[in-house]
């Protein structure tokens, strides 16, 4: 009787779910960075005047997650800095300064 209902328990659970690759729980991160960057904009577009300040102040801490996130991606697949980035701004900024 233990094996019957043993056997229908493991019948009706849930499948077990691969595992993500680390690349892959990156991306869901950063998508929920930026779904989240949409949600502070939102906030601040609407915020009340004595929340400003800390609309915008949750505002950066969102966009910066994001740009962290997106870093270490690029860096997990091997991509450069973009021509367009800080470092690369004041790398060109040295040699012309």
């Amino acid at each position: 009787m233990k094996t019957l209902v043993k056997n229908f328990l493991l019948s009706v659970s849930p499948k077990e779910v691969p595992q993500r690759s680390e690349t892959e729980n990156l991306i869901v991160e950063i998508e929920e960075a930026r779904d989240h960057i949409q949600y502070a904009w939102n906030r601040f577009d609407y915020a009340a005047p004595e929340y400003v300040e800390l609309a915008l102040l949750e505002l950066l801490s969102a966009e910066t997650h994001y740009s962290l996130l997106s870093k270490r991606y690029r860096i997990m697949i091997g991509e450069s800095e973009p021509p367009f980035s800080l470092g690369a701004h004041l790398q060109n900024h040295a040699f012309k300064g």
